[in-house]
């Protein structure tokens, strides 16, 4: 029973498509910094379905999650706390990315995507940081 128990929650460990935010865009130029990852800053609100839907579908598929977690520093932020940051949001979920350095690159994402939208935006993404690292 042990063991059974042990296999159940290694594969729930290994095999969940799910990411951890990190809890502030500081904390995230801070970990860019040290691991050369660019940032993913997602803005978002209650209520916003689009939102929702990034969260419950396109960030729980195996290869987006995984390719978020090898390859950036995720933030998420509620549009109020944003706005009241300077961030520009015409709506939500609302995508900003800095490099590992915490500087802003190329434009904003606005609105939802699929998750193979997203994941071949989210490589653009990736080779600016490695530019202008």
């Amino acid at each position: 029973m042990k063991k059974l128990v042990s296999i159940l929650f290694l594969s729930i460990v290994l095999f969940a498509a799910d990411f951890d935010w990190v809890e502030s865009l500081d904390k995230a130029k801070e970990m860019a910094k040290k691991t050369g990852k660019p940032i993913m800053l997602m803005i978002d609100q209650k209520g916003c379905e689009a939102c929702e839907y990034m969260d419950e579908v396109v960030f729980e598929t195996d290869n987006v999650a995984e390719f978020v977690e090898n390859f950036f520093i995720p933030v998420k932020m509620e549009m109020k706390k944003a706005k009241a940051a300077g961030f520009k949001v015409f709506g939500t979920p609302t995508f900003y990315f800095f490099n590992s350095k915490g500087e802003k690159i190329g434009r904003q994402l606005v609105g939802a995507a699929p998750a193979k939208a997203f994941i071949h935006k989210l490589q653009v993404y990736k080779k600016l940081n490695e530019k202008y690292k």
